[in-house]
């Protein structure tokens, strides 16, 4: 009787067993994998879609945010996203910045601004009548020097009339001192300063002014014909100050689209006695050789040279660097 209850119990094992082998019930606990493993996936991938809009939505606010024009301003906005944890993504490396640099945050342009809106790096600047006169001739003077690097590269700068047949630049974005007739005259093309349909004028020389490296030296370019409809800067005879206030109008990254700098901060905190200025105006790539105009004449004082990490640097101006 026992060996009868053994077998009777290992035949209704092997019943149970031969149910789960059977095709029904794979495909069941098939099936039931599928969805367990197409759930988890699902999960993972919103939780992922999430977490970046998440994170854009913080880089977006923390660009926002510093659109306001002085930098205290800019400064007090970031303390208060990290405080308020609206920003936990980015909060330790904002904190992190503002400890090394307590008093200085930079700025962003708003997303509404247009290619030639003078107010694209000055905010919320409210410029009279005379001030935005100004900034306009300034922007109306400025040509594209492009110098050839190699084959297929060039070098970008801001150049600006100082007379119809004159333009000026620092001394780094020409090849060097040209005479007429050198091959090198040929690097250099000029963007910006026909009208439509007209014929280009040619740089047929170039002179340096100054001493020391090509940072340190003005270049002026010399046409082949006078230019037309374009906007010509004089010079300030008065030396510069330290608290003048400048406008800097330069042509903006790729394109040839002006902007200009025109906020509180754009004033010189700094002279040398080799005549490099210190500021701290915004630029953007193609800034070099942009003309650094008075905000309360509209006469050129220098031209705008490098960029350091707590201020930006040009070169001095003199009537006499013409003659």
């Amino acid at each position: 009787m026992e060996v009868k209850k053994l077998t009777s119990r290992a035949e209704m094992m092997r019943e149970r067993f031969n149910f789960i082998k059977s095709p029904l019930a794979l495909a069941i606990l098939g099936g039931i994998v599928t969805i367990v493993v197409n759930s988890v996936a699902s999960y993972y991938s919103n939780e992922n879609t999430i977490g970046l809009e998440r994170e854009k939505l913080q880089s977006e606010l923390i660009k926002k945010y510093l659109e306001v024009p002085d930098s205290a301003g800019r400064i007090a906005n970031l303390n208060f996203l990290v405080e308020s944890g609206l920003i936990p993504n980015y909060s330790g490396p904002v904190s992190a910045y503002l400890k090394k640099n307590p008093a200085l945050a930079p700025q962003t342009v708003p997303t509404t601004a247009s290619a030639d809106n003078w107010r694209s790096f000055g905010g919320n600047n409210v410029l009279d009548g005379g001030v935005l006169k100004r900034v306009q001739n300034a922007g109306n003077s400025l040509v594209v020097i492009m110098t050839r690097q190699s084959i297929r590269e060039w070098q970008k700068c801001t150049g600006f009339l100082v007379n119809d047949r004159t333009i000026a630049t620092i001394g780094y974005c020409v090849p060097g001192e040209l005479s007429a007739g050198s091959p090198k005259l040929s690097d250099i093309r000029l963007q910006g300063i026909a009208p439509a349909g007209a014929v280009e004028p040619q740089v047929v020389n170039v002179a340096l002014r100054g001493k020391g490296s090509s940072d340190h030296r003005i270049a002026l370019l010399t046409l082949s014909s006078p230019v037309q409809g374009k906007q010509v800067l004089k010079i300030r005879a008065e030396a510069p100050v330290i608290g003048d206030r400048l406008i800097m109008p330069f042509l903006k990254g790729d394109a040839a689209e002006f902007s200009a700098s025109v906020d509180d901060e754009c004033s010189i905190s700094e002279i040398d006695e080799e005549s490099v200025i210190a500021y701290r105006c915004d630029g953007d790539i193609g800034s070099a050789g942009a003309p650094l105009v008075s905000f309360v004449t509209g006469e050129v004082i220098g031209i705008h040279s490098w960029s350091g990490e707590k201020a930006r640097f040009g070169i001095r101006f003199n009537p006499s660097d013409l003659l």
